[in-house]
C-alpha cells in the first residue's frame, strides 16, 4: 500500500483516539503500554532485528501513522514498506536499558502518531548475546490480545517458522463501514439508548488524587474456575459479581449500578489474531437484591453481561450523541464503574492451595481514564487491582472494597469445596 493511501480507523481505534482527544497533550503518553520478551539462547542480534522487521511487515498496525487533519474522519496509512525501514524506525540505541527504566521513563515519552511508527524496541544483552527485547507500544497499535499475538508471532518468526496470512486493520475498517455491519451497529446504538435511559443520574465527582491498590487474593485460578463452574458461570462472571456486590455493600454506590465491562470484540474468528486496538466499553445495569445469594446474583449478572458484550462493537461518535441526548433529557449520568478481566497465558504453575492474601499499594503514574476501574487478573492466582480518580474517595474505603471482594471469593470457593467433598 502506498504511503499516500489512507483508510478509516477501525471502531476500536476510533474509540481510543476519541479518548486521546479528551486528554491534555501532556498526558498523551498515557496511551503507551510496555512489556518485555526473553530471548532464547543461541540467537544473534541480527536474528532478533530480522524478526522485529518481519513482525512489522506481518502486522500493518506496527508500521502505521495517522492522518487526523479532518477531526470528523481520522484516518490511517501504512507508512513504510520494508523490514529494514521498520527496524530503522523502531530500533532504539544499544546500551543497558533495564525494564525499570522502560516502565518509569521511556513509557512516558509520547509518540507523535501522525509521523512516528507506534512502537519502540530496545535489545538488551552482553558479550554472551542478546537477553531481552523491551517494547513500548501505543494502544492505537495493539491492545492486550494484540500484544499476545505479537509475542507468539515474534517467537515463530525468530525460529524461522512459516506463518499463515494475518488479518489487517484496513480489512476490518473497510468491512465495518461497508454496510455489512449496519444491523449490528444499529442494534448496539439501540442497546446504549435503552441502558442510558434507565441509568442512575449523578453529578460526576471531580477528579481527585489517584489511588491504586492490588488485592492479592491468594486464590489459585483453577480453584476459582472450579467454583465458578459450580454455580454455572465463568471466572470473569464471578469477579464482576464480587465487584458489583462490594460496590453496594461498602456504600460506594447504590442500585442500580452502572457497570462498564470491557469487550475484547474478538469473538469472530476472522479477527481473533488481529493486531490492533479492538477493546470498547459497553454499559450494563445491575440491580441485585442485597439479600440474594452470591450464586443467584452471579447467574443473573452473567446473562446480562453476555447480552451487553453482544453490543461491544459500536461507533463511538454515535454513542457520544446518544449520551448527550440521555443527559439532556434526564440530567448528568452516573460515571459508572469500569471493569476488565485479564487471563494471559499461564507461564507459572499456580499453587495447589489458597495462599495468604495481602494488599499492595502502588504509586500510580497515570491520572487519566475511567474514574473507578477494576482490572482483574487470573494468570496464576487471582489479583484485583482497583484504580480510583475521584475526589473524596479515601484509602480506607478502597481497602474495605478490596477486602469485601476477597471475602466474597473466599466464601464462594469454600462453599464449593464443601459441596464437592
Amino acid at each position: 500500500m502506498a504511503p499516500e493511501t489512507t483508510y478509516p480507523m477501525t471502531l476500536g481505534q476510533l474509540s481510543v483516539w476519541r479518548d486521546i482527544e479528551r486528554m491534555h497533550p501532556e498526558k498523551w503518553w498515557e496511551g503507551n503500554l510496555c512489556f518485555s520478551w526473553s530471548l532464547p539462547e543461541n540467537v544473534t542480534a541480527a536474528d532478533v532485528w530480522s524478526a522485529v522487521g518481519a513482525l512489522g511487515m506481518r502486522h500493518t498496525s506496527l508500521r502505521t501513522t495517522f492522518d487526523v487533519e479532518d477531526p470528523a474522519d481520522p484516518r490511517q496509512r501504512v507508512a513504510v514498506d520494508s523490514p529494514a525501514d521498520v527496524v530503522a524506525a523502531v530500533r532504539q540505541p544499544d546500551g543497558e536499558t533495564g525494564m525499570s527504566r522502560i516502565e518509569t521513563e521511556e513509557i512516558q515519552r509520547p509518540f507523535t502518531l501522525t509521523t512516528d511508527l507506534p512502537w519502540r524496541v530496545w535489545l538488551t544483552g552482553s558479550d554472551g548475546g542478546p537477553r531481552d527485547l523491551l517494547v513500548v507500544i501505543h494502544h492505537m497499535a495493539a491492545d492486550g490480545a494484540g500484544i499476545n499475538t505479537m509475542e507468539r508471532d515474534f517467537y515463530a518468526l525468530l525460529a524461522g517458522e512459516a506463518l499463515p496470512p494475518a488479518p489487517q486493520p484496513a480489512e476490518l475498517a473497510t468491512r465495518q463501514r461497508s454496510g455489512d455491519l449496519d444491523a449490528r451497529l444499529l442494534a448496539a446504538e439501540s442497546y446504549w439508548r435503552k441502558v442510558l435511559s434507565a441509568a442512575p443520574r449523578r453529578t460526576p465527582p471531580a477528579p481527585g488524587p489517584v489511588l491504586r491498590a492490588t488485592m492479592h487474593t491468594g486464590i489459585p485460578e483453577p480453584i476459582l474456575r472450579q467454583a465458578a463452574r459450580g454455580i454455572g458461570v465463568t471466572v470473569a462472571g464471578v469477579l464482576l459479581t464480587a465487584y458489583c456486590r462490594a460496590l453496594i455493600r461498602t456504600g460506594t454506590t447504590s442500585t442500580p449500578v452502572l457497570l462498564y465491562p470491557m469487550s475484547s470484540n474478538r469473538f469472530d474468528p476472522a479477527v481473533t489474531s488481529l493486531v490492533t486496538s479492538m477493546n470498547q466499553w459497553v454499559p450494563l445495569l445491575a440491580a441485585p437484591d442485597p439479600d440474594e445469594s452470591f450464586a443467584h446474583t452471579a447467574r443473573a449478572l452473567y446473562v446480562r453481561n453476555m447480552r451487553a458484550l453482544k453490543h461491544g462493537v459500536y461507533d463511538p461518535d454515535s454513542v457520544a450523541r446518544i449520551r448527550e441526548d440521555a443527559e439532556r433529557e434526564g440530567g448528568p449520568l452516573d460515571p459508572g464503574f469500569h471493569y476488565t478481566f485479564l487471563l494471559p497465558p499461564m507461564v507459572v504453575q499456580p499453587p495447589e492451595t489458597i495462599q495468604e492474601s495481602r494488599i499492595e499499594w502502588h504509586v500510580p503514574i497515570r491520572s487519566t481514564g475511567p474514574g473507578f476501574y477494576l482490572m482483574a487478573n487470573a494468570d496464576t492466582t487471582v489479583r484485583l487491582t482497583v484504580r480510583v480518580i475521584r475526589e473524596g474517595y479515601r484509602r480506607e474505603e478502597l481497602d474495605a472494597l478490596l477486602v469485601a471482594m476477597r471475602d466474597d471469593l473466599l466464601d464462594l470457593v469454600r462453599a464449593n469445596a464443601e459441596a464437592t467433598e
